[in-house]
């Protein structure tokens, strides 16, 4: 990997966690939990939400002193598989959908870490599930790997290490 993309990747990474802390510093600060702030009337909206549990709320019932612990361990996991990912494949769409997952496991994570649980905002009227800047990356981030490893098959290749930088 070279370094312009190797910074690149850093900046958008760190843009992403960013977005995604600042917006719930925002949210936190500014509406009431349970609060609904209408963007676009019937279709968009802010909605202070906390989640203790992962996404579609499961596991929110299990007990803080398991809860938080293996939800942190799996996104430490998580982090260094898609950091992993980064640095061993040639595949700059992997690469690069490997960054915005990880951003968003950032994200995720620092929230469950200074608040054992996670900031949820965003609410739209045909998704029924309310969601974060982070999660959003997550989801893209996804949805992007999948759709490159069913077109290709080198694409987790690992760069053998005399190619590396």
């Amino acid at each position: 990997m070279n370094r312009t993309l190797s910074r690149s990747l850093a900046v958008a990474v760190v843009g992403l966690i960013a977005a995604d802390w600042l917006s719930k510093f925002w949210i936190v600060n500014r509406m009431a939990l349970g609060e609904t702030l209408s963007l676009i009337d019937g279709w968009l909206y802010f909605v202070h939400r906390q989640n203790p549990g992962v996404a579609f709320s499961l596991l929110a019932d299990l007990p803080d002193v398991w809860r938080v612990p293996l939800l942190t361990l799996a996104s430490v996991i998580g982090v260094l598989l898609f950091g992993r990912i980064i640095i061993s494949t040639p595949d700059s769409v992997v690469r690069a959908a490997a960054a915005i997952v990880l951003a968003g496991a950032v994200g995720n994570l620092g929230d469950r870490l200074v608040n054992g649980q996670v900031t949820d905002f965003v609410l739209v009227s045909f998704f029924p599930f309310v969601f974060n800047v982070a999660d959003a990356a997550i989801t893209v981030g996804g949805f992007l790997l999948a759709a490159r490893l069913l077109f290709t098959d080198a694409a987790l290749e690992p760069v053998p290490v005399a190619e590396r930088d």
